[in-house]
């Protein structure tokens, strides 16, 4: 995956959406380009509200070097980057010159890739794919999103990531209604993780009080229908930005929660990874 490809093509359809945009599956078709401003309040340019090199991601891909843009089209309630994720006139201005010096930063320090977080990068798209191909050395691409995103949106991802890491959050509709504020979570999430499953790890973050009504079933239609995908399983929650406004999660997760749920994802033969 090299960025000197020409990216003309993928461009251009991308910044229709601006006037148009079915980004993410809101489908809100609101006119970006005009101010007007849809479920995730962003407009035309990217924020980057920190970039930095990571160690924590998973294995194969630390050292990462981590994009992090404001602005988000879910609301959850946990998120660790509170409100940087949700106002998306949080941070700098991304262009291109500061893309490029930042990319040549990280690899001076021995990154692997960069990683599109967020926020989510996908309401972004546009901006971003053009913003790679200007980029004279570009490294791997991996975008990490919560998979909320519209099939036309994947599609004009599909040659220039490297590995896609899906935040697989809720198991049931109901969950992801009442925590994060999005229907249809489930039809969406599972659709296009079958779509991107060639280059996929499936992270999940353990919710306290969710291993029935959310862990369970994302591990059985994972079993079902993704059974080798690689599985990240997380198990550092906290008790971030407003998720005290839900009772069972207004605190961390027990050791004891932990354990049981990686015995459950071994026993149901997933391929967890670090």
């Amino acid at each position: 995956m090299a960025c000197h490809l020409p990216l003309a093509d993928r461009v251009a359809p991308a910044q229709a959406h601006y006037r148009h945009c079915l980004l993410c599956e809101h489908r809100c078709g609101v006119d970006r380009a005009a101010g007007e401003r849809g479920d995730c309040k962003a407009g035309t340019v990217p924020r980057l509200f920190r970039h930095r090199i990571e160690y924590s991601e998973e294995a194969e891909l630390v050292p990462s070097h981590l994009f992090y843009l404001s602005g988000c089209d879910l609301r959850c309630a946990f998120c660790i980057a509170e409100a940087n994720a949700f106002d998306p006139g949080r941070g700098k201005v991304l262009d291109g010159e500061t893309f490029r010096g930042a990319v040549a930063w990280g690899q001076a320090r021995g990154a692997k890739n960069i990683q599109w977080v967020g926020g989510e990068p996908t309401i972004h798209l546009p901006a971003l794919l053009a913003l790679m191909g200007e980029c004279p050395s570009l490294p791997p691409v991996v975008w990490k999103s919560d998979f909320y995103a519209t099939p036309e949106a994947l599609e004009l991802l599909d040659p220039w990531v490297a590995t896609f890491v899906a935040d697989f959050k809720f198991g049931n509709n109901a969950c992801a209604r009442r925590v994060a504020g999005v229907e249809r979570y489930v039809e969406v999430v599972t659709r296009n993780l079958q779509m991107t499953a060639d280059r996929l790890i499936v992270r999940h973050l353990l919710l306290p009080g969710h291993f029935d009504c959310c862990f369970r079933p994302i591990v059985d239609w994972l079993t079902e229908h993704l059974p080798r995908v690689r599985f990240s399983l997380r198990d550092g929650f906290l008790p971030r930005w407003q998720a005290r406004r839900h009772a069972e999660l207004s605190r961390t997760l027990t050791g004891t929660e932990a354990t049981r749920a990686r015995q459950f994802a071994l026993e149901a033969g997933l391929n967890l990874i670090e």
